[in-house]
């Protein structure tokens, strides 16, 4: 049985890819997939990266395009150089699996229940028996509403985002746990950012332009890509004074 040692970087690729690629291919995904927002290496940087010749590479990523697994397009670096970018699409191509979990009766016995969509990604994990005293309560300690108010707006938002602009995969659960530890005055402007962010990749993407895909909800809370909106001016209505009677203007 493998496992992943806490706080190790990893590179994750649906397993719908078995036996739909090739070595090579699948060595170019995971190397690309490994820069991830910033896709933009060299093909000498895949070579060494993949350990194969800048040739296979082109060859590779060519076939890739061509595969609709990748996206490559030019990009104007900060020296004025012209560069290839891209963007892996693999995750488009492939539908998640329900997640199924666990339930416990009022026996302390795990019964299975169909998973959540949302939760794809998530752990499973075993919930402790019922207590025998109070049988409506459980042992668990249950997390504040308070700190997850507004939640289910901001995540109907990130939800909406079309697939073309976001990962398929989405843990409700990863976000939520995210969303409760912002303090109560970002979290009412996260909705905000997140508009804003649409907004801009949106432009990008109009104007032919590279824009990352939106990652996993709990990525986008976690790695504080809202931050560079949150000072954006309220949108305020504008003030309507009335005249007053028996004055000259």
């Amino acid at each position: 049985m493998s496992f992943i040692p806490e706080n190790t970087p990893f590179i994750a690729l649906p397993t719908a890819l078995k036996g739909k690629v090739t070595p090579n291919q699948l060595s170019v995904i995971w190397c690309l997939q490994s820069y991830y927002p910033n896709i933009w290496p060299s093909y000498q940087t895949i070579a060494k990266d993949a350990m194969m010749s800048p040739r296979t590479v082109i060859r590779t990523v060519n076939q890739l395009v061509e595969l609709g697994l990748l996206q490559k397009q030019i990009r104007i670096d900060e020296n004025n150089q012209m560069t290839n970018c891209y963007r892996v699409t693999v995750w488009q191509h492939f539908k998640p699996t329900p997640v199924i979990s666990p339930s416990v009766t009022r026996g302390g016995v795990l019964e299975s229940q169909g998973g959540d969509r949302e939760s794809q990604g998530s752990c499973q994990k075993v919930i402790a028996p019922m207590s025998q005293s109070h049988p409506k309560k459980n042992n668990i300690t249950k997390t504040n509403n308070y700190k997850t108010k507004g939640f289910d707006t901001f995540w109907k938002t990130y939800r909406s985002i079309s697939p073309t602009m976001r990962v398929v995969s989405q843990s409700k659960k990863l976000a939520k746990d995210q969303y409760a530890k912002l303090s109560r005055k970002t979290q009412e402007k996260l909705s905000r950012c997140l508009e804003a962010d649409i907004r801009a990749r949106s432009k990008q993407l109009k104007n032919d332009s590279f824009a990352p895909l939106f990652p996993d909800c709990f990525r986008w809370i976690k790695n504080g890509q809202y931050e560079q909106y949150l000072e954006l001016p309220n949108q305020q209505k504008p003030t309507t004074f009335k005249k007053l009677k028996n004055t000259p203007f």
